[in-house]
Order: structure tokens, then sequence, then C-alpha cells
């Protein structure tokens, strides 16, 4: 055996070894803080925040990520079963609903910052757009609109045939040559890391700008006034905090996904095919990460998902302490303080 064919095979068991390494990784470290992530979300205290709403159904979509994606992708990069590959039926369902979910969950992240350019604006009109029946609008309309707008997916994603380095014939599940590949990338590009990448930057900037321009929306001298501008503060700051964690886990991938595109038509040798792969393989188990990390984000960041938390391990190191006067006492002065704003 050759060297080059020594170090490919080298190259290929490192892929393997790091892409196991980062995917057990994502899959514990993302069920335990997503289901915390839900627990928090659920408290009365952010229920009834339009941010929140949004964190909580994004939580959601991230953990069909964690339970359904990850451990289909185990099987298939670390014991070669690939259920996709099975026929063509779960080739096009398995690709088609791994899209929409991840990117459901990126769009609803966008549409929290959004709300928060709306929350942070001076007119009325406005900082009205930030509510609760416009939150579980606009959650239903962008889930329907990606469902809608990755159908294509199912046309051109297909079985294809190969040989492998051992001479045996094998099949992927993959988008046709083509158009339809140039398609794909175009498509992942667009709805799922550059063009919301670009959204979140856009409107967490204009926040801030609104922030600065309009600090005195809410009136002083109250300090129930006080606590619902540092409720808001801290729910833009764990989005912002998101919206780099996103963005930085995201975008290698799409450089990877470029770069693949504009070189698909050179010819390429082994060695070069097997770095290509551990990079490919690496950066596409990466973006796993902009999923799994929002509960440790929204912890180090949000001082009122923090205490949120203590309650609830509270609640269980305690469960005899009735805690739900004093939760339902801040929920209705929460509530109390939007209507009259």
């Amino acid at each position: 055996m050759s060297s080059v064919n020594v170090t490919i095979n080298q190259i290929n068991t490192a892929t393997t070894i790091s892409v196991m390494v980062l995917s057990f990784f994502s899959f514990g470290f993302g069920a335990i803080g997503l289901t915390l992530n839900i627990l928090v979300f659920m408290r009365p205290f952010l229920r009834r925040e339009p941010c929140a709403v949004y964190f909580f159904w994004s939580t959601c979509y991230s953990l069909l990520v964690v339970f359904v994606i990850m451990p289909i992708r185990i099987l298939s990069d670390g014991y070669n079963i690939d259920i996709s590959t099975y026929n063509i039926v779960i080739c096009k369902t398995e690709v088609y609903i791994f899209h929409v979910i991840r990117t459901i969950s990126c769009w609803l992240i966008v549409l929290a910052s959004i709300d928060r350019y709306f929350n942070s604006s001076a007119k009325v009109q406005i900082r009205r757009m930030s509510s609760l029946k416009i939150a579980r609008i606009a959650t239903a309309f962008i889930s329907i609109l990606i469902i809608i707008l990755y159908s294509p997916m199912i046309i051109y994603y297909d079985l294809t045939y190969s040989t492998n380095g051992s001479g045996n014939i094998v099949s992927t599940c993959n988008s046709r040559k083509g158009i339809d590949r140039s398609f794909d990338v175009f498509w992942y590009l667009i709805l799922y890391s550059l063009f919301p990448s670009l959204l979140m930057l856009l409107f967490g900037f204009l926040t801030i700008i609104n922030l600065r321009r309009h600090r005195q929306i809410v009136p002083a001298g109250s300090g129930n006034n006080s606590v619902v501008r540092r409720t808001d503060t801290q729910l833009l700051r764990m989005l912002i905090t998101q919206v780099f964690v996103i963005i930085i886990f995201t975008l290698p991938f799409c450089i990877v996904q470029i770069y693949g595109w504009y070189t698909a038509s050179l010819v390429k040798d082994g060695l070069r095919l097997a770095v290509e792969n551990l990079i490919y393989r690496v950066t596409g188990t990466i973006p796993y990460f902009a999923h799994i990390s929002s509960f440790y984000m929204y912890t180090l960041t949000g001082t009122i998902f923090r205490k949120e938390l203590i309650k609830i391990m509270k609640r269980c190191c305690h469960p005899n302490q009735n805690l739900m006067p004093v939760t339902q006492a801040e929920t209705h002065n929460m509530s109390m303080l939007r209507s009259n704003l």
C-alpha cells in the first residue's frame, strides 16, 4: 500500500471519529439544554412575552433536530446504516424533513429579531406589532411557508449509484447533478444560512439604533416600568447572542457549499477528495451547535432566564413549596404594564 493510500485511510478514519465525537457531544448537550429551555419558556412569566414565544417554538424544532435528525445521522456516519438509501421514498422524505425542521428553527430566531425591532420602536403602531397574537400567527405562517418553499426538494433529490474504493456499487441520496444541485446549494444559502443571518444582523442593528434614539419610550420613575424595560433588554441580549451563535456555526458550511459548487467540474485525486470530505463532513456537523447551544447562551446572558431556571430547580428540590402566587403576581404585573404601553 502506497504512502498516499495510507494517508487517505488515516484521513477517512479521522473524519469518522471527528464526526462521531461532535455528533455525540451535540446530542448529549442538546438533549439536556433544550429540554430545560422548554421548561423555562413554559413559565408564566415568559409565556406572555412575544419574543419568548419565538424562542419556545424554535427550541421545539431544535429538539426535533436532536431527537430525530442526529440519531439518524449518527447511524449513517458512524455505523454505515443509512436508511435514506433503502428506497427513493425514504430518500426524499428524510432529506425534505431534515431541511424543513432545521430551517424553521432558524427563521423563528429571525422573527424574534424582527419582534425586538418592533418592540423598540418609538411609534406606538409599530410597537403594537410586538404581541402574542402576531407571534403565534407569524410562527404558523413561517412554518407553512418553509414547508412549501422546500417542496421542490422532493422532486430533484434521488438515489444515485457509484462505485466505492472497494469496487462495490453503492447508493447515495443526493440532488441530481447540474442545475438541480446548483439550485440545492443556492436554496441552502437563501433559506438556512446566509440570508437569515443577514436579516438577523440587520434587525439586530436597527433595534440597537432604536434603543439609543428612544431610551425614554417607557417613562421613568416607576419601579414596575423598570422591570418591563429590564426584561426587554435581557431578551434582546439573549437574542443577539443566539444570532451570533447561528452565524458562527452555519457560515463555515455555507463557504464549503459554495466551494464545492465552484469546483464540482474539476478532476480531483483521491487525497484531495479525502481532505475535502473531511472538511465537508465536519463543517456539516458544526451547524448542529447552532441548535443545541441556545440554553447555555441564554443562561450566560439572560438574568430573567436564570431566575426562572432557578425557580424550576427549587420546585424540583422542594416540591411542596408553593411558588405559584409569586409567579402569578409577576405575570399579572407584566400583563398590566404592557397593556398600558
